[in-house]
């Protein structure tokens, strides 16, 4: 179990330290969810260290106010980790991840990780085609540090997407359409290239609202309570939102397919609830 939560300010709003105030609650709410991480993105940097979002907090004030780092930013998108795959102690495998055109963060896990990078990588010659951030110089020799975690997988997914069709929604809904037979997620992922933030929930919680022109969201909805946000919503399985500056740009559901049957699940509701040990009929 992880939390994920934020704030995306609408037209020209910034943050200012209220805001910065609202966020350290949110993210010690978010750390009841996971305490052995905690990352954020502020729209410049993705910041993350292996301890819990109040530490991290603490020892950022030490250096510099925390404050310094939401004021005047137009987002602030979290993560707060309680690890599954990968050790947190090594924080490439923290989130947010970082990657050539989006940031994201996710609260679930890919049950069938293994099994998906083995089905993806036999489809053809496999080769990660994308920029990932997190590299560094060894004598001259640039290396990229390779996250462990079942959840990079997703953005590597939405990469490769994106790479094809140029166009974030379109990447979205491709990636996701096929993600979803492979575990269960709650997401945000921001696109650099056309700045555009994402929110997406599948069998985990996920909750947004509103307060002074800014969209608020985070994984259980009395923390965006306990902060004051108004017009609390839930998402639901599969509902896909994209937010660009101006408002909300894109609101449906993903669907997919049931052994040859289109499903769209605003309407459906599957008995098991175990998709993903059927993946023989997606592929």
């Amino acid at each position: 179990m992880c939390g994920i939560g934020g704030v995306w300010g609408l037209g020209d709003v910034r943050l200012d330290k209220r805001d910065a105030k609202r966020l350290i609650e949110l993210a010690i709410y978010l750390q009841s969810r996971g305490d052995k991480a905690f990352g954020f993105y502020n729209g410049e940097n993705v910041i993350k260290f292996p301890s819990s979002a109040s530490d991290v907090i603490a020892m950022i004030d030490r250096i510099r106010p925390f404050s310094e780092l939401v004021t005047g930013k137009r987002m602030f998108l979290m993560h707060t980790r309680e690890p599954t795959i990968g050790d947190p102690l090594k924080n490439k495998n923290n989130h947010p991840f970082e990657l050539k055109d989006i940031v994201f963060a996710h609260n679930g896990m890919l049950y069938e990780y293994t099994l998906f990078r083995d089905i993806r990588c036999s489809v053809s010659e496999h080769e990660y085609s994308y920029e990932y951030i997190d590299t560094y110089e060894i004598l001259g020799k640039v290396e990229t540090d390779l996250p462990e975690t079942d959840s990079f997988e997703i953005g590597v997914a939405i990469q490769e997407e994106y790479n094809k069709c140029n166009d974030f929604i379109e990447a979205l809904e491709r990636a996701l359409s096929y993600l979803i037979y492979f575990g269960d997620m709650a997401l945000w992922i921001y696109s650099k290239r056309e700045d555009l933030l994402a929110l997406f929930k599948f069998e985990r919680p996920l909750f947004y609202g509103f307060k002074n022109s800014k969209l608020w969201f985070a994984s259980e909805k009395w923390m965006l309570e306990s902060i004051k946000v108004k017009k609390i919503k839930a998402l639901r399985d599969c509902e896909l939102i994209v937010y660009s500056r101006d408002g909300e740009e894109y609101n449906d559901f993903i669907e997919f397919e049931i052994k040859g049957k289109s499903y769209c699940v605003e309407n459906y509701v599957e008995e098991e609830r175990d998709i993903w040990r059927d993946w023989r009929f997606y592929l």
